[in-house]
């Protein structure tokens, strides 16, 4: 029963949360937060994290793009930095998805971008980002509030959070009922412990 109760895990898992509000507006110099909130439950711990966006956006280069993720149950955030002003004067990230596995870091691409997989930009982070690397989350709860939190620099260029979604893996995590046969088991042994002492 103990063996039984040891074995009780769930496999490894990916989940993937979409953000709800899109289309979302870029304010012209201003901070934008697109936060998706429903990554609840005991999802496991990150082993992987990619993050997919779509935006139309004059003149590219004026954005900062960032992946947050606050675990639950803490207050502080972790940001990474998925772009820092590349791409001058040209229009559009289209169907982009953020991956440290892509074989270019998107700052080495010809906009416009997308459709395609890229790494986060290589020039970064700046003073706003903790890293540009989305293994910076391995470790981390998957569970909590994630966010992407965009900056546009520049006043008189406009545009649109047309889509944003993380997709995120996971190590195995505890079946609950697993807990459960696991002490059941331990209180069995300890039973037969004490009636063979009497």
């Amino acid at each position: 029963m103990l063996c039984f109760g040891l074995a009780g895990t769930a496999a490894a898992a990916t989940y993937s949360f979409s953000f709800p509000g899109a289309p979302l507006a870029i304010a012209e110099g201003d901070w934008v937060y697109a936060d998706i909130t429903d990554a609840v439950g005991n999802l496991g711990t990150i082993t992987d994290v990619n993050v997919f966006v779509d935006i139309d956006h004059t003149w590219i280069g004026d954005l900062d793009i960032y992946i947050a993720h606050q675990e639950a149950g803490r207050s502080s955030w972790k940001y990474v930095q998925l772009y820092n002003e590349d791409g001058d004067s040209r229009n559009d990230m289209s169907n982009v998805l953020f991956d440290d596995e892509a074989s270019m870091y998107i700052n080495e691409a010809a906009p416009p971008y997308g459709p395609g997989s890229f790494k986060p930009s290589s020039n970064g982070p700046d003073a706003d980002g903790d890293s540009n690397l989305l293994s910076f989350f391995d470790g981390d709860s998957a569970a909590g509030m994630w966010s992407l939190v965009l900056f546009d620099n520049w006043q008189y260029e406009t545009g649109t959070l047309q889509g944003f979604r993380v997709d995120i893996e996971t190590s195995a995590v505890p079946l609950p009922g697993a807990v459960v046969l696991l002490g059941s088991g331990l209180g069995a042994l300890a039973a037969l412990r004490r009636k063979r002492r009497i």
